[in-house]
């Protein structure tokens, strides 16, 4: 076999999670000035391009703003949990939207999920606390159920916190299951949920798979990255739990049934919302993250073969300094004459809207539409930005080396 066949098999078995540790394997570069504002898919108005956005939710829903926005697809939808919303019910309280869009450059029209009475459904699992700062943090459908991850019991200084693993049967019920983490030490506060995409299972794991892949961050950005597999079988109750605890002398994934011996696999200390999703080619976990002084500033990307890693370097996919969007979609206070884009906001009177600086943060791949086009992986991601308090959809090119 020449080393071009050599090469192309070596692909094709990190494809399947087969390679060994030391193969060669594909690598992404982001392409410089790619990064691009396709809509803003939440409020009534576009508050940069002054049109009616596609979803028009005010008018719909009575949903002025939003953040968050993590997504997972479940019987050809796709989900998005939002975080505290700005509406006509408790601005505490978070939501669930869908969409069937495949095309998400044709635009992204978002459908609430709604009580009988018609007012949009609210994330309110029995006897589990969602008030400020308490809000949904993943998703995952398994066998034909839908399940959300919340993050409760909020303290100020993040020193309660714990995440809540719960059942949603549509149309509006919440069942709790079981806790998954716990502050003030727990490593998996918020999270992103993967079911093993590889036939077989990926190779390095213990007995008892299929798993389901949890990458987790602890305290609200001041984490780093961990892992935790869960069976897809015993996925409710949580039996069979493990802990990556880092590797083995011969490289080989160590795994634990004790979360204190979670070791990072991407260290940053400054990492809250992380979004990880598989891109079946070239056959690579992706993971975003918003990340800030003293790491790199902006929205960040990793990519790696195993779930584990080695993660690669991170790369800076938004900031919204470099790529131009302060004031054009994000508000900055700073501008002369105003940029008018302020409001709606959160947790704050209207009033002071003018003097809330807007921000970047929680960049969540939507898998679906993740896609390659010769050797250009275009990946489209939710953003939220502050101030306004609306989630946008960017979209971000790679190239495959």
């Amino acid at each position: 076999m020449n080393r071009a066949s050599m090469s192309v098999a070596a692909l094709v078995c990190a494809a399947l999670g087969t390679a060994h540790a030391d193969g060669p394997s594909p690598g992404l570069r982001f392409v410089p000035g790619s990064t691009e504002k396709l809509e803003q898919l939440l409020g009534e108005q576009d508050k940069e391009r002054h049109q009616p956005t596609l979803s028009r939710t005010l008018t719909r829903y009575g949903i002025e703003g939003t953040d968050l926005g993590y997504s997972f697809e479940h019987q050809g939808r796709i989900y998005f949990l939002f975080g505290d919303t700005v509406g006509r019910l408790d601005h505490a309280l978070d939501t669930i939207a869908v969409t069937d869009a495949r095309e998400p450059e044709r635009g992204v029209r978002l459908d609430f999920l709604t009580r009988p009475n018609g007012q949009y459904l609210t994330i309110e699992p029995p006897g589990i606390s969602m008030g400020a700062f308490e809000t949904p943090n993943g998703g995952i459908s398994l066998g034909g159920r839908i399940y959300v991850t919340v993050r409760t019991n909020h303290a100020p200084d993040w020193s309660t916190d714990r995440s809540v693993l719960t059942r949603f049967a549509p149309p509006a019920s919440f069942t709790p299951l079981r806790a998954l983490s716990q502050a003030p030490t727990g490593h998996f506060l918020t999270m992103s949920l993967h079911a093993d995409p590889v036939p077989g299972g990926t190779s390095g794991l213990p007995p008892g798979g299929p798993y389901v892949f949890i990458w987790g961050t602890g305290k609200y950005r001041h984490s780093d990255a961990f892992l935790m597999i869960a069976p897809e079988a015993r996925f409710e109750g949580g039996q069979g739990t493990r802990y990556f605890a880092g590797l083995d002398p011969a490289g080989a994934p160590k795994w634990s049934v004790n979360e204190a011996d979670a070791k990072p696999l991407v260290q940053n200390g400054t990492m809250g919302d992380i979004s990880v999703t598989w891109a079946k080619e070239p056959g690579l976990w992706l993971m975003t993250f918003d990340s800030r002084a003293p790491a790199k500033q902006g929205v960040l990307l990793a990519y790696a073969r195993l779930p584990w890693g080695p993660w690669s370097e991170r790369q800076i996919i938004f900031d919204m300094s470099r790529d131009g969007a302060l004031g054009k979609f994000i508000h900055d206070p700073g501008i002369a004459p105003d940029d008018g884009l302020e409001g709606p906001i959160i947790g704050k009177p209207p009033s002071a809207a003018r003097s809330v600086h807007g921000g970047q943060y929680a960049p969540y791949v939507i898998e679906r539409w993740t896609r390659t086009e010769g050797n250009t992986l275009n990946l489209y991601y939710t953003l939220s930005t502050w101030n306004p308090y609306v989630v946008v959809l960017m979209k971000s090119r790679l190239q495959t080396e």
